[in-house]
């Protein structure tokens, strides 16, 4: 996928790709990440960081149960990627893993498993081409009931229990049979998608068994399904890296800025909306005050952002209308965020602005998908505002492929062509993985994003 498929009026918002130093080629990406950077950020946890991104992914490996990667203790500023840790994925999430292990070097990839549940289908559920389900959908939800659970943090909802696991055995057993029987033998291998199955359901127990919150189950699975493909990516929960001592007076020193230049964050934000003007960023303008720090309510579960108020001399942190406490930062120092946040440890989380943190710990460049491209551009606008400093490398790795596969062909026999209802569908991990050799997905994986076609890169 190229830049100008996301951006088509690319030529206006030219200003803000630069700043973005947004590109769509790994050779591109690959040589502006390795050039040394000088800039005030290097000291003092750049070093440190590395590290620590080791020392979490062989813990949160531990307790996957999945090999911890290979990766050189010594290396430089790393590469990062990362989003919300789904039940199930469409191709351009593995676009980036591939992308980002392509580059070779330091890189990770983490999982925002924070996000509040209902956020994005995908926390919870999978959608899946089916003969026997109405419209030719089957649609699987994991973590239940939805509607209890709804905009609580996933670390505050629980795994999936036995019993849901059984039903989606039960569900994905009557795909496969059910195909089996509209498609010949040789185009559809059951007993060799019943091998599949059992080991999709055997690291499906496993995740259910090694998690102790909707955030940890969806993050080991995803780990897990990872592994399968080959990866060996260091993969990670963000916020525990973000909590390690070494890292976190940085993380609160970063969050004094946006307290301290609160007033430019507004600013900015509109800066950007004013080049972006047909709505390109799906950026939505944040309130006056806004924090990019959000608290969970242990007695509810729901997350909550945080807005900056004004009380006299000091700066207080104010979830309005939810009976939280508010959180006195007195004059907004650094040491004050700090203290505030390992008071709040298992409770905090940063938003969408969280790539400025990993940046300013020293991260040399990011992998975007379609999505999280366009809110790059605000961010490296901000960035620069706030920092002065240029946004570092950014590439687009993405793909969104036509609906194939044995399931979905099944469904076209069957109901005489695609139904509605699988309309703009991709092809999700759990179908391919249920369908197909492993090292092939992984093959498929590797074509998908990369292009023979003239490149567009701006870096």
């Amino acid at each position: 996928m190229r830049l100008r498929e996301i951006f088509p009026r690319v030529q206006e918002l030219e200003p803000l790709l630069a700043e973005a130093r947004a590109c769509d080629e790994l050779a591109a990406f690959t040589a502006e990440t390795e050039r040394p950077r000088a800039c005030s950020m290097d000291p003092p946890c750049s070093g440190a960081l590395w590290p620590a991104v080791l020392a979490v992914a062989e813990g949160f490996a531990g307790r996957a149960g999945i090999p911890a990667a290979a990766r050189p203790r010594a290396a430089g500023r790393p590469c990062f990627g990362g989003q919300q840790p789904y039940v199930d994925y469409y191709p351009a999430v593995l676009a980036k893993l591939d992308a980002l292990e392509s580059r070779g070097g330091a890189a990770f990839y983490a999982f925002g498993d924070h996000a509040p549940l209902g956020s994005d289908p995908w926390l919870a559920r999978t959608e899946l081409p089916c003969v026997g389900s109405a419209g030719g959908l089957l649609r699987f939800h994991v973590h239940r009931p939805l509607r209890r659970h709804l905009g609580k943090d996933l670390r505050f909802v629980p795994p999936p229990g036995p019993a849901v696991l059984a039903d989606l055995a039960e569900k994905l057993k009557g795909l496969i049979s059910l195909t089996a029987r509209i498609l010949p033998p040789a185009a559809f291998d059951k007993r060799a998608a019943f091998v599949r199955l059992r080991r999709l359901l055997h690291d499906a127990e496993e995740a259910r068994r090694r998690s102790r919150s909707a955030g940890e189950f969806n993050s080991v699975w995803s780990a897990r399904l990872f592994a399968r493909l080959g990866f060996q990516l260091p993969l990670l929960p963000l916020q525990e890296l973000l909590a390690r001592d070494e890292l976190l007076p940085r993380v609160a020193a970063t969050l004094a800025v946006f307290v301290e230049r609160n007033t430019l964050l507004a600013e900015s934000m509109t800066e950007a909306l004013r080049v972006a003007t047909a709505g390109e960023l799906h950026w939505s303008l944040k309130p006056p005050g806004h924090v990019p720090l959000a608290v969970t309510d242990p007695r509810t579960g729901l997350r909550h952002v945080m807005r900056l108020e004004r009380r006299g001399a000091d700066a207080w942190l104010v979830a309005a209308g939810c009976g939280m406490d508010a959180f006195n930062v007195g004059r907004g120092e650094a040491s004050a965020f700090e203290a505030l946040l390992r008071r709040l440890d298992g409770r905090w989380s940063l938003d969408v602005f969280v790539p400025l943190f990993l940046f300013r710990l020293g991260v040399a460049g990011i992998v975007n998908g379609r999505g999280s491209i366009r809110y790059s551009l605000m961010l490296a606008h901000v960035y620069a505002r706030l920092f002065g400093e240029p946004h570092p490398p950014n590439l687009l790795a993405s793909c969104s492929p036509a609906l194939g596969g044995p399931f979905a062909e099944a469904v076209r026999r069957a109901f005489g062509g695609l139904p509605a209802a699988l309309a703009g569908c991709e092809p999700t991990l759990i179908a391919r993985l249920l369908a197909g050799d492993e090292a092939e997905i992984r093959s498929q994986i590797a074509a998908s994003w990369r292009h023979a076609a003239e490149p567009c890169s701006r870096l």
